[in-house]
């Protein structure tokens, strides 16, 4: 079996905004179970400003036992500015401030409406100390065009299972005094 580790909370919006293009909540438009594509996502729109981040924090999950952990996610672009460029999304897994997995894609689907799959496999968790203090850092990486967008509508981080406890087999010693 798997953990996933979905976002239950926003720490940093940047200029991302969700279906309804409010700045608020952006969790709730990635994380479900099953991508729902377009009828939830969050975007960033390239305005020539810089790259824009926003950060997600991800529910509790137990150590894994061992294994990679993968960061999956879908995400669809656009191409307004008629650029060509491809367009950029940077995803890094945080541990409070700290980076322990980062990979960018520089081909988002570019068609506008079709979200892809994508995974990005993280082989060595083992700097991961506190696994119920991770986030996950969305980059839309300006200098696409303008205009350009770049939309999420499912993020997390899926984990190997929990390491298990052993139980204690030992019979327990027992002793009865009779007067």
């Amino acid at each position: 079996m798997a953990q996933y580790a979905r976002p239950d909370a926003d720490d940093t919006d940047g200029s991302w905004t969700n279906e309804n293009n409010n700045q608020t909540n952006l969790y709730a438009s990635v994380d479900e179970a099953s991508a729902d594509d377009s009828t939830t996502s969050i975007k960033s729109v390239d305005e020539g400003m810089g790259d824009d981040a926003c950060i997600l924090r991800l529910s509790d999950v137990d150590e894994p036992d061992s294994g990679n952990a993968y960061i999956k996610y879908k995400a669809v672009s656009t191409d307004e500015s008629w650029s060509g460029a491809s367009v950029g999304l940077k995803l890094e897994l945080l541990e409070g401030s700290t980076v322990r997995a980062t990979t960018t894609n520089s081909s988002v689907e570019r068609d506008g409406s079709t979200y892809t799959a994508y995974s990005y496999t993280i082989s060595d968790v083992s700097g991961i100390s506190d696994w119920t203090n991770l986030k996950i850092r969305l980059t839309m990486i300006s200098g696409m065009g303008m205009g350009d967008t770049i939309s999420v509508t499912q993020v997390y981080l899926e984990t190997q299972d929990a390491a298990e406890e052993e139980e204690a087999t030992a019979n327990p010693a027992f002793l009865l005094f009779l007067d």
